[in-house]
């Protein structure tokens, strides 16, 4: 429901409040039919939803997996990646360091190599999303717990971003 209230006065200043915006005119002298433009009010940005994956590759030491790999089998990371979990913040930055957005880890998935007659875990990928970032800059810097900054170029930040961590 949009409600408005007029305040009017001696010298006149008129203001009217919507629930979406406010306006301020101003009238010059009594009794004037003219009024000055309203005051500009800034236009919702446009965004944009980063994803992309972390690949944590380190084997059964750095992973804890609930399956032999594959789509049906979660996984995490443990020991030194014990900070890459589902519900790890991610946040993207300005070039000035300022977040502008942030998300999460969302959900991981066992990598599995066959060796020695069995599904041996060698890593885990974990997905993470950030909606709502601002689009439009020449630049975004993505962290990922505390992993160090990623510097993206727009380019990159609107395509899926791969990041690996680890080595064997």
């Amino acid at each position: 429901m949009t409600s408005t209230r007029l305040v009017v006065g001696v010298g006149a200043l008129v203001l009217a409040i919507t629930a979406t915006a406010t306006v301020t005119y101003v009238v010059t002298e009594p009794n004037a039919t003219a009024l000055l433009p309203p005051v500009s009010v800034p236009l919702p940005k446009n965004t944009f939803m980063l994803t992309g994956v972390i690949t944590i590759e380190s084997g059964p030491s750095g992973v804890r997996s609930t399956g032999a790999g594959g789509t049906d089998s979660d996984c995490q990371g443990t020991g030194g990646y014990s900070d890459l979990t589902p519900g790890t913040a991610v946040k993207v930055s300005d070039r000035s360091s300022q977040v502008i957005a942030t998300g999460s880890i969302t959900g991981g998935e066992a990598q599995t190599a066959y060796s020695d007659g069995q599904n041996v875990v060698t890593g885990c990928q974990l997905g993470f999303t950030v909606n709502d970032v601002p689009d439009g800059l020449p630049s975004y810097v993505l962290t990922v717990s505390h992993r160090g900054d990623q510097f993206l170029t727009a380019d990159q930040a609107h395509a899926p971003i791969t990041l690996t961590i680890g080595g064997g």
